[in-house]
């Protein structure tokens, strides 16, 4: 009488388990929807505004855009791959282990009822209800977060190739992480500055560089801008929700965080991929109570550290002791 009590107990559990999987699989679809819809892909460009206005209400420029994607599609079917090392992360593809677990505890559930070792069917069935509430519980923490997201881009950008191969500094790019929020994507024309010479790329040869001078209509033969421009849709990589507040310019600038630490091995990747988990506890927080503050920062001079180290009773202060485990410090 008690297994069958505690067989159906476990039935009922898989039950709600199957409920919890097909809700949280919908919720992914339509996240994923409605993340492709909402400003994921950035139009950032050098063009001016009359030269976007003009390209974008042509109907030629319409089939010209599918055209492109075409191209895109064809062209980093062959290198625009993710590097191995970055393959694996992120909460992964868990719908084969959820069916095999679910099969194992349909087959141990049966076999305990015909009497067939039924204390060892219940231990089988017990530890594959755990492994399916493990995934269910992943896969549930994973929404709304993009660990491992790694889009194709409209010109294939290596990192890999620029940063470590070429030597060009991060801020050479993102000129405005030091003083802005974002750290900006730059124009075409900051690539022209190499580009109007290198017509030629070491491993995607002339494809991607020629895309370049397409979107900002020049002509490299005659070296004038002899067309129309027209804006690439970058892909955005990191997205945090919309009720996050982050200041690339108070990290970079005042904490002196390092690139790698929130983006990782950038300078390694041909694709860019979401190297860390962007989680408020297990990242952002866990940060704020470890690091210590600049204190050779001017903006501190007026802070008074002795005294909070001696109110606060610690050795160092850190970012949490001054507002940086506050909800209102990136919730507002």
């Amino acid at each position: 009488m008690k297994k069958r009590t505690m067989f159906k107990l476990m039935n009922s559990i898989v039950k709600i388990g199957l409920i919890m999987l097909l809700f949280l699989s919908v919720s992914a679809m339509a996240s994923g929807r409605s993340q492709s819809m909402h400003s994921v892909a950035m139009q950032l460009s050098g063009n001016t505004l009359s030269q976007v206005l003009a390209t974008n209400t042509t109907s030629a420029n319409v089939a010209t855009t599918k055209a492109d994607a075409k191209q895109v599609s064809e062209s980093h079917r062959d290198y625009d791959k993710i590097d191995p090392e970055f393959q694996g992360i992120g909460p992964g593809n868990n719908t084969l282990p959820f069916i095999i677990a679910l099969v194992v505890f349909l087959l141990a559930t049966v076999m305990g009822r015909r009497k067939k070792a039924p204390k060892v069917m219940m231990l089988v069935a017990f530890l594959a209800v755990a492994y399916m509430g493990k995934i269910a519980y992943v896969e549930a923490r994973a929404l709304g977060r993009q660990h491992g997201y790694a889009p194709v881009q409209p010109i294939w950008f290596s990192h890999k190739v620029h940063v470590t191969q070429n030597g060009i500094d991060c801020e050479y790019c993102h000129v405005d992480v030091r003083t802005s929020r974002h750290a900006g994507v730059p124009s075409l024309n900051v690539c022209m500055n190499c580009h109007s010479q290198v017509h030629e790329g070491s491993v995607s040869g002339k494809k991607e560089i020629a895309k370049i001078y397409d979107y900002l209509g020049y002509n490299p033969k005659t070296m004038q801008y002899d067309k129309p421009a027209k804006p690439i849709q970058w892909v955005k990589v990191h997205n945090l929700p919309d009720h996050v507040y982050f200041n690339h310019a108070q990290h970079v600038q005042a904490g002196k965080v390092k690139c790698q630490e929130c983006h990782g091995p950038v300078e390694k990747m041909n694709r860019v991929v979401e190297y860390k988990e962007l989680a408020m506890g297990d990242f952002c927080l866990d940060c704020h109570r470890k690091r210590g503050i600049d204190t050779s920062n001017p903006y501190y001079k007026h802070y008074k550290f002795k005294e909070l180290k001696e109110k606060q009773g610690v050795d160092k202060i850190t970012v949490d002791k001054i507002g940086g485990a506050d909800c209102s410090s990136c919730h507002y």
